[in-house]
């Protein structure tokens, strides 16, 4: 399920962060909607956050260029009012 979820909804952006685009994926919802398992998944089925890492850096080493990547990211959680750095 996550992995359709990504596919749909995450995955197109990878080209746009490889030309040095910036991406954002916000997830919103009611209280035990199923944002967390979406986005950290679990062992036998990876969240969105996983997926993403996981075909960014494979877009990266099948870059032909000479390019220099520096890639950075964050992921928050905002609830009650309160932002944690995940």
């Amino acid at each position: 399920q996550n992995l359709e979820v990504y596919e749909r909804t995450t995955r197109f952006l990878i080209p746009s962060v490889i030309q040095g685009f910036n991406a954002t994926v916000f997830a919103y919802g009611a209280t035990s909607a199923g944002k967390t398992h979406t986005m950290l998944g679990y062992p036998g089925e990876p969240g969105i956050m996983l997926l993403t890492l996981r075909d960014l850096f494979s877009e990266v080493a099948n870059q032909k260029s000479s390019l220099h990547f520096e890639i950075k990211c964050s992921f928050l959680e905002v609830y009650n009012e309160n932002v944690r750095d995940l």
